[in-house]
């Protein structure tokens, strides 16, 4: 969660999150991200909407899965044709 500048700090916010993760620090408030669950019952009641939800942003290295793992490279030389015995 972000909470813009648009926050007048009327404190809705604060006393509606379940996770006690907005903490009064003038206008705007402050979130605590390491205890925000994203549930967004602080964005509903905001008065103003000066809250946003954001999510996280991707790692820069994506995991290998099996199937990017076992996937030919496009660089590699294609294989010769097989023969079939009839």
């Amino acid at each position: 969660m972000t909470v813009t500048t648009r926050c007048q700090g009327c404190g809705a916010c604060l006393l509606t999150c379940p996770e006690r993760a907005i903490r009064p620090h003038g206008a705007p408030l402050l979130v605590l991200a390491r205890a925000c669950t994203g549930c967004g019952e602080c964005v509903e009641v905001c008065p103003v909407d000066a809250i946003e939800f954001t999510t996280p942003t991707a790692p820069t290295t994506p995991a290998r899965t099996p199937a990017t793992a076992a996937a030919p490279s496009a660089t590699a030389a294609p294989s010769a044709p097989r023969s079939v015995r009839r």
